[in-house]
């Protein structure tokens, strides 16, 4: 996979924790988008954050309060990956200008 594409589903995952804030999306959402990235990015410097953020969404999601409890437990849930991402992205062009990881 390349940086690029890398760096693409890091931003929707930062994108989609932002819609998560504002309430224009569930945690179950959240917890899907966390999921499918997490997938896509198995084996990378990233899975940690990732897996980490998913455990303790899945706990959220399995429980039993309305969808606003869930938000908010999801909120905090993911702030962790949250700042990770914040701190990571924009990643550097150069670094991901066309270049493959082997």
């Amino acid at each position: 996979m390349t940086r690029e594409k890398e760096a693409q589903l890091l931003e929707n995952v930062l994108d989609g924790l932002d819609r998560l804030f504002d309430d224009e999306c569930t945690a179950m959402d959240t917890w899907a988008l966390v999921f499918a990235t997490s997938e896509a990015l198995r084996g990378t410097e990233h899975s940690r954050e990732l897996e980490r953020a998913l455990e303790l969404q899945s706990t959220t999601i399995r429980s039993g309060g309305s969808k606003q409890a869930k938000r908010d437990l999801a909120l905090s849930d993911t702030d962790q990956l949250r700042h990770y991402l914040a701190d990571l992205l924009p990643l550097d062009p150069e670094l991901i200008a066309g270049r493959e990881d082997p």
